[in-house]
C-alpha cells in the first residue's frame, strides 16, 4: 500500500503514521511516569516488593456504634476479614489462595462454611496482595491514560483505565483508578460489579487521609465504599503492621 502512493501522498502518510506512533509511545510514559512518581511519593517501589503481608487493625462505624475490624493480606492471594460484634468474630471473607469461606455467628453459624462460586470468584480476582500497577505488562495488565482529567470531591485527577488480566488465560476486568495530579496518589477506583444479585452495579472507593507506616509505606487510613452512589461500607485504619506477626 505505501509504495502504490503518490510522493505526495507517501509524505503524509508517514507523517501520519510518525504520529499515531508518537503519541502511543508518550501514552506509555506518561502512564509509567504518574505510576512511578507514586511509587516515590509513598515510600518506594522496592519497599512495596519487599512487604510479603500486612496486617490493617481498625474500625468499621455504623449506626449501631464502630465495630473493631482487622484485615490479614499475606503474598500472593490470601486474605481475611475479621470483624469483632459485641464480642462474637464474624468473618465476612476469606481466601486461602484457592478456596473461599466466611463465618458467620450472628445467624447462627457454627463453623466456616465455602462461600458460593460466584463470591469466591469474586474474591479471588481482587485477592492480589500485590498493587496491579507493579510490572503490569508481565502480569498481562493494560493500563492506559484518559484523555483530560476528572475532578474527584474537587480534586483534579489523571484517570488511568485498568484492564486487568487482559493479556492471560484469567477473567478480564476493567476498572478506573483516579489520581492526584499533584501527589499522584489513588484517591478513588472505579468499577462495576461483575457477578451475584448487584451485577452491572458501579461501585467507588475513595482513598483518604494517607499517613506514614511504620514501615515507611505511606497508605490510606479511610477507606470508604460507595455502592450505587450510597454509602456501602467505611474503614478507618488505626494501625498498619507490615510483615509482622499475623496472629
Amino acid at each position: 500500500l505505501h509504495d502504490a502512493l503518490p510522493i505526495s501522498m507517501k509524505k503524509v502518510f508517514s507523517f501520519f503514521l510518525a504520529a499515531v506512533l508518537s503519541v502511543t509511545v508518550l501514552n506509555a510514559q506518561t502512564v509509567d511516569e504518574i505510576l512511578n512518581n507514586y511509587f516515590e511519593n509513598v515510600g518506594g517501589l522496592e519497599k512495596w516488593k519487599a512487604m510479603e503481608s500486612m496486617k490493617m487493625i481498625g474500625k468499621a462505624p455504623s449506626p449501631q456504634g464502630d465495630f473493631p475490624v482487622t484485615v490479614y493480606s499475606k503474598k500472593p492471594n490470601k486474605v481475611k476479614v475479621v470483624v469483632d460484634i459485641q464480642g462474637k468474630e464474624l468473618i465476612p471473607q476469606a481466601f486461602d489462595g484457592e478456596v473461599a469461606w466466611g463465618f458467620n455467628p450472628m445467624a447462627g453459624g457454627t463453623t466456616a462454611q465455602k462461600l458460593p462460586a460466584e463470591a469466591t470468584k469474586a474474591i479471588s480476582n481482587d485477592a492480589d496482595f500485590e498493587p496491579e500497577y507493579i510490572n503490569y505488562a508481565d502480569k498481562g495488565h493494560e493500563i492506559t491514560l484518559e484523555e483530560g482529567t476528572e475532578e474527584i470531591d474537587g480534586v483534579e485527577c489523571f484517570k488511568l483505565k485498568i484492564v486487568k488480566n487482559k493479556n492471560n488465560d484469567k477473567d478480564e476486568t476493567t476498572k478506573y483508578h483516579f489520581f492526584d495530579t499533584e501527589n499522584f496518589v489513588p484517591i478513588m477506583y472505579r468499577e462495576t460489579i461483575q457477578e451475584g444479585p448487584a451485577k452491572g452495579t458501579i461501585t467507588e472507593t475513595y482513598l483518604s487521609d494517607y499517613q506514614e507506616t511504620e514501615y515507611g509505606i505511606i497508605m490510606p487510613y479511610d477507606i470508604e465504599t460507595r455502592i450505587g452512589g450510597q454509602v456501602g461500607q467505611k474503614i478507618i485504619i488505626e494501625k498498619v503492621e507490615i510483615n509482622g506477626d499475623m496472629a
